[in-house]
């Protein structure tokens, strides 16, 4: 059983990516047995039930043990569901920008737990995230300057090779940029 953990930054296309490289390998045997689980669903879904948020957005607001807790939660029902599944796609977030710096989005005893096999990055330009973030309707995203995101991004490259030293999982980087998602899907795809 494969776990292959997706990360990017918001505006990245990471979702978008995973979702086409899956119906790109659709039919092909023992390729499409992957189930997609998105932690930040998980740990928005185990913050609504204490009540501690109105939408998932405000996650990345709360006190750094708060998070840290909630992420421990979400990857014990990760760890359960890797348990009775396939092969399992994580879409998460390499690191979190929060008020308090940023947060890693799979800390050493997450990493610990899930074992996952691999690890991809997607990237795009900033200029494309920016578009992207303030044509999104449907989330509360941050207005960062170019300069921000180059930085999260910069952040997420050496989080990634955190990650790696610490499970021995190889990290991929996947360029979305716009116009370009069949052929960063393709290049996922050829991992799966």
């Amino acid at each position: 059983m494969t776990m292959v953990v997706v990360t990017g930054m918001p505006g990245a296309g990471s979702s978008t990516v995973i979702k086409e490289a899956l119906g790109l390998i659709k039919g092909r045997t023992k390729r499409e047995r992957y189930s997609v689980r998105n932690y930040g669903d998980i740990m928005y879904e185990a913050a609504l039930e204490e009540g501690i948020v109105r939408n998932r957005d405000e996650l990345r607001r709360l006190s750094v043990e708060k998070q840290r807790e909630i992420q421990l939660r979400a990857c014990d029902k990760i760890t359960e569901w890797r348990r009775s599944t396939g092969h399992i796609i994580i879409d998460t977030h390499c690191t979190i920008k929060t008020p308090a710096g940023y947060l890693p989005g799979l800390p050493e005893y997450v990493l610990r737990k899930l074992k996952p096999d691999l690890f991809v990055l997607i990237e795009a330009k900033p200029e494309e995230i920016m578009e992207r973030r303030r044509k999104d309707k449907t989330r509360e995203r941050d207005v960062e300057a170019k300069s921000g995101i180059e930085e999260h991004q910069f952040m997420n490259r050496v989080v990634s090779m955190a990650y790696a030293c610490l499970t021995g999982a190889p990290v991929k980087i996947i360029k979305n940029h716009n116009g370009g998602l069949r052929e960063a899907a393709e290049e996922f795809a050829e991992l799966l």
